[in-house]
């Protein structure tokens, strides 16, 4: 890690000129430990986003240098400005360079059969002095065959090679090196994607302007678009709702951990607040919060709360009534609070989970069925490798019995979970939340169908769609039968009271 490492987004860049790059790449080769360099660009972001490994790959990377103009851009606009945009195609032959210069050996992998010996021979040609200490072309699914993966590492340790360069593309390249990193003797290993076909020759790279003007990508998309259009044209633009979130509470807004003020909404204590805030609120506070529930509130019940004084009395005994519908936090800048934010229970769960890793925090996941509760903790488990799932259980669809309650709330308090997620349902899981709070000593959360769109059985709505007010509407789209009445219903008479002054 380089002195000049800052947060950028939902990672840390090495806030550093090509020259000052060029030289932390000499000293870590020099200390002879197992380094490396990754380069995130936009499609990297919004992989880190989602996938908890790659996040950590990330976090752990000894040198994070950007590629890509539109993160530059951003970073301006963010007010914490990026030098220097240091792709791996460019700082790879900067590299070559000092290495010719040094001394030092490289070994290149990746690219397909003859490649990467065409590419050997073009820098040799290019760096009088570089020594290309080995080169090798894996199989397409390579990481699949234990035996080929031994020999790639045997060929790269017997090679006693200086610098590791891996071009397999993103993150398969970094998967491969984070899982055998500890089995590589090689000092400094770069991540370079396409690099060894651009050296090669066997793939022409974008001309300078265009990769000037931020649109390097465009050029591959036209070269390959049936390779790259889902990644470019659906995948990536993601980067948009991501830049948002990380400029409003991401990079440089108050954090705060005590108890958040409130803006009534027809009743409703809805919290002023942030993403950032509401994670530290829980955490920092989490011994005095066991016990005690939070609920996610929404248009939908916000107008229950309206109609059911039972209903309001839960909302607003709980620990914190947080705005996840779009329209509740619009409500409350429009009376005057203008940092308020949307806090969606489907995004405060990973943001929890997630810091989890780190803090050990341990986790139980009540409701939705067997199935959903089964490939919820496989998903989770991927993405969050290091998270402590503690139990699960999906509950019948009708009531429990008094025993059957009693059983089930023993076995959670034996668990000793921090977190109970709980996913019923509105109104069901708020009122299962306030019938046990005190007897389950943990934070609980009714987060709804946030359990569907992580194990995947439910699709979210895309982020635009979310930035738009437009979620419920995609939801409707997808359920109907059972939502019809719900949102109509509830979306009328919401806007009639809000509009007539309640």
């Amino acid at each position: 890690m380089s002195e000049k490492r800052i947060k950028f987004l939902n990672t840390h860049i090495d806030n550093l000129t090509m020259e000052e790059a060029v030289r932390e790449a000499k000293r870590l080769i020099l200390e002879k430990k197992n380094s490396y360099v990754v380069t995130p660009n936009v499609d990297h972001i919004v992989k880190i986003e989602h996938d908890g490994l790659f996040r950590d790959i990330y976090e752990e990377a000894d040198l994070v240098l950007t590629d890509g103009k539109p993160l530059i851009w951003m970073s301006r606009w963010m007010g914490t400005p990026i030098k220097e945009k240091i792709s791996g195609s460019d700082y790879f032959p900067e590299v070559c360079r000092m290495a010719a210069k040094e001394g030092f050996s490289i070994f290149l992998l990746g690219a397909a059969e003859g490649v990467a010996k065409k590419a050997a021979v073009n820098l040799m040609r290019k760096y009088k002095n570089l020594k290309i200490a080995g080169v090798y072309s894996p199989s397409y699914a390579f990481e699949n065959d234990a035996k080929e993966i031994a020999h790639i590492i045997e060929k790269i340790n017997e090679s006693k090679a200086d610098i590791l360069c891996i071009g397999l593309g993103t993150p398969k390249q970094e998967k491969f090196y984070h899982q055998y990193k500890e089995q590589l003797q090689v000092p400094l290993t770069l991540h370079i994607g396409a690099t060894i076909d651009f050296e090669a020759g066997v793939v022409k790279r974008a001309p300078k302007w265009i990769s000037y003007v931020g649109l390097e990508w465009f050029y591959r998309l036209l070269k390959e678009p049936r390779r790259l259009y889902r990644r470019y044209l659906l995948e990536d633009v993601e980067i948009f709702p991501i830049f948002l979130k990380y400029r409003n509470y991401g990079s440089g807004s108050t954090i705060r951990t005590d108890e958040p003020e409130t803006c009534s909404i027809l009743g409703v204590d809805i919290a002023v607040t942030n993403m950032r805030s509401v994670v530290g609120y829980l955490t920092e506070n989490l011994e005095q919060l066991r016990g005690k529930y939070v609920c996610v509130s929404n248009v939908h019940t916000t107008v229950l709360s309206y109609n059911d004084e039972s209903y309001l009395k839960i909302q607003n005994e709980s620990a914190l009534a947080i705005p996840d519908g779009k329209p509740l936090s619009l409500i409350c800048k429009v009376r005057g609070y203008k940092n308020a934010q949307r806090v969606a229970g489907p995004d405060l769960m990973p943001e929890i989970l997630r810091l989890s890793e780190e803090k050990g925090y341990r986790h139980y996941f009540y409701g939705s069925t067997e199935e959903t509760l089964r490939t919820l903790e496989s998903n989770l488990k991927k993405r969050y490798p290091r998270l402590n799932i503690v139990g699960t259980y999906s509950p019948p669809f009708r009531n429990l019995s008094p025993e059957e309650d009693e059983g089930i709330v023993e076995k959670i308090k034996e668990m000793k979970p921090d977190f109970v997620w709980v996913g019923l349902g509105a109104p069901k899981q708020e009122r299962w939340m306030y019938a046990h709070r005190g007897k389950i000593d943990a934070v609980m959360l009714g987060v709804g169908a946030a359990f569907d769109f992580h194990a995947g059985t439910t699709k979210r709505a895309p982020k635009w769609v979310q930035e738009f007010y437009l979620e419920w509407l995609y939801r409707l789209i997808q359920d109907p039968r059972r939502l019809f009445k719900r949102y109509v219903r509830s979306n009328i008479q919401f806007i009639w009271l809000i509009l007539t002054g309640h």
